[in-house]
């Protein structure tokens, strides 16, 4: 329900900075789900795109708690009850912590973006043996001695042991 009466500018604006607020609140609410979302074990690209990801996400958070007391103190005001509220400086704080909103959205984007840095994919390698049979995928760490790991588009890993292989050769894909 809106406490707006037909002409009164000051309520119309406070009215506005009381839906803003609960804006503000749901995005200070994302920026902080953002930040604890992980993207993987091991963080995409280099540690200076990390650092910058993590400055924009503090900056972020920041700027989004600054812009919540800027249409909060036009939300509700705690001046002297006496002296009436100044509107065009209250338009005024209300456009700046909106504008500071926007701009904790945009920092927090910038943020996210860092997470798809490209990452570099094992080579494929078409693997040949002595007795003629063929295995393509990608060489996995970790195997024994003596051996190697495959793993195969199918989704299987193939252990080969070295002493059967007569070639080994990269390729583009399987």
């Amino acid at each position: 329900m809106s406490t707006v009466d037909g002409g009164d500018p000051l309520a119309k604006l406070i009215d506005s900075a009381r839906g803003w607020h609960g804006v503000q609140l749901g995005v200070l609410g994302f920026i902080g789900f953002c930040g604890v979302l992980k993207m993987g074990a091991e963080a995409p690209g280099p540690a200076w795109l990390q650092w910058l990801a993590t400055g924009g996400s503090v900056g972020a958070f920041v700027t989004a708690l600054w812009s919540i007391v800027m249409v909060g103190q036009v939300a509700w005001p705690t001046g002297d009850p006496s002296a009436p509220a100044d509107p065009v400086a209250m338009s005024g704080r209300l456009r700046t912590g909106i504008r500071t909103t926007i701009a904790a959205v945009a920092m927090m984007a910038f943020a996210g973006l860092s997470a798809w840095w490209p990452t570099e994919q094992a080579p494929s390698v078409e693997v040949s043996l002595g007795n003629g049979s063929r295995a393509c995928g990608e060489v996995a760490e970790g195997a024994p001695a003596g051996a190697m790991w495959l793993n195969t588009a199918a989704g299987e890993t193939l252990e080969i042991h070295l002493t059967t292989v007569a070639n080994v050769r990269p390729v583009a894909s399987c």
